[in-house]
């Protein structure tokens, strides 16, 4: 069971890249595999991660979401599982969103390889952000 009060860091397991390995295992779940390693690695506690069969952006694969509880969600794409600077530059976003208030965080905050592969930022339910205007309640 997932501790709500940790962020969620969830990896599109089924993203390909078109670089399959020999033994063709998906790029989404190679990602994961190289985050999970640095996880270890690094010995880094205070954070869920799972793996999700199908995020929707196969166009713009391999695809992760940030999200913790009353916090801004975040959707990024475009992201080579190959390279180890993806994976060190979550590592550190993710420490970055880990530390904000809501986990509104400006493109400059960002590392730079998660400045322009943003897909989305989603607010939370619940926001007092001056970002988010309320515009009906029914």
């Amino acid at each position: 069971m997932l501790n709500l009060n940790k962020p969620i860091l969830s990896i599109c397991l089924s993203c390909r890249d078109k670089f399959e390995d020999t033994k063709q295992i998906r790029a989404g779940k190679r990602f994961s595999e190289n985050v999970l390693d640095q996880i270890k690695i690094n010995r880094i506690t205070g954070l869920n991660v799972r793996g999700v069969n199908c995020m929707s952006q196969c166009k713009r694969s391999c695809i992760i979401s940030l999200t913790a509880k009353n916090s801004f969600t975040y959707i990024f794409g475009d992201i080579k599982p190959s390279k180890q600077d993806y994976v060190k530059s979550l590592l550190s976003l993710i420490s970055i969103y880990s530390n904000s208030e809501d986990g509104f965080l400006k493109r400059s905050e960002r590392p730079d390889l998660y400045q322009s592969n943003i897909l989305g930022r989603i607010p939370p339910i619940v926001s007092n952000s001056s970002i988010v205007t309320d515009l009906y309640k029914g």
